[in-house]
């Protein structure tokens, strides 16, 4: 069976995403066809009837996660939990939306060797894809998650939904630099970094993680953004967005295909992006 995907999206250029599932595809032995919807918001009802009609399924990325889940007719646990999709099964003319973005970032933690399981983290950003992380960080059992996001209302609104492992606290470098105090990890869920944004002016937080701590940055569309590179030589390890990518690519091909990527072919991907 010839599987025909594809990905709803605004303005992506360099995404490795079409890379993720050929390789999928590969060691799966499917035919697949991959096609990067670039729309504008007046497009998005119109593009979304036409994978109705002519997709097996396709991802969604920003700025559609929510405004998506309008259109679907039926809604995954998961996207119910994190208010988001980014995955969407056509079947039998249905729109069946899940959201595989927290899933995908801890199996790439857990592929470099890092357990979120009674871990204390520092998450920047409590956006959408916030939420879905924060979602499986409960999910595995995390101790506790301080977010920081410019907007507090909306760190509130997080940490309310998912109780009270999570706290909020407003974005100032001094309050960044607080949270870090011996945190296992930093996760940057926010637009910080990206193309268009603004970038970090300081990285002194960074030394107030513990010894023995990771960085992940959720993005990598901007290829000149310090954080990752900043960390690294800072001697703290650190990993961007396309592990995170990949590896929501092997429940989204799960949900699609009804098979798995192997482990081995899902490692070697991860490490391919560095």
């Amino acid at each position: 069976m010839d599987y025909k995907l594809g990905l709803v999206a605004k303005d992506i250029q360099n995404s490795v995403t079409p890379t993720v599932y050929g390789a999928f595809a590969t060691d799966l032995g499917l035919e697949i066809s991959f096609n990067i919807m670039n729309i504008p918001e007046n497009e998005l009802s119109d593009t979304l009837e036409y994978a109705r009609q002519n997709l097996d399924g396709f991802n969604i990325t920003m700025p559609y996660k929510q405004a998506a889940l309008a259109y679907m007719d039926e809604l995954d646990e998961t996207a119910v939990q994190c208010g988001s999709t980014n995955t969407v099964l056509v079947q039998s003319g249905k729109l069946i939306a899940y959201n595989t973005d927290g899933w995908g970032l801890i199996r790439a933690l857990k592929q470099r060797g890092v357990e979120v399981a009674h871990a204390d983290i520092v998450m920047l950003g409590a956006g959408g894809v916030g939420y879905s992380i924060a979602y499986n960080l409960l999910e595995n059992h995390v101790r506790s998650v301080k977010v920081v996001n410019i907007f507090l209302d909306q760190a509130e609104a997080l940490c309310q939904k998912f109780g009270p492992v999570f706290t909020p606290h407003h974005l100032t470098y001094e309050n960044l630099a607080i949270c870090c105090k011996d945190a296992d990890l930093f996760i940057n869920a926010s637009v910080m970094g990206q193309i268009g944004y603004d970038e970090f002016t300081s990285f002194e937080f960074l030394k107030e993680l513990r010894p023995g701590a990771t960085v992940f940055d959720v993005n990598y569309s901007n290829p000149d953004s310090k954080l990752v590179p900043t960390a690294r030589s800072m001697g703290i390890p650190a990993y961007n967005g396309k592990s995170m990518t990949a590896c929501q690519g092997i429940r989204a091909m799960e949900i699609w295909t009804g098979k798995a990527p192997s482990d081995e072919s899902a490692i070697a991907l991860v490490e391919s992006f560095g």
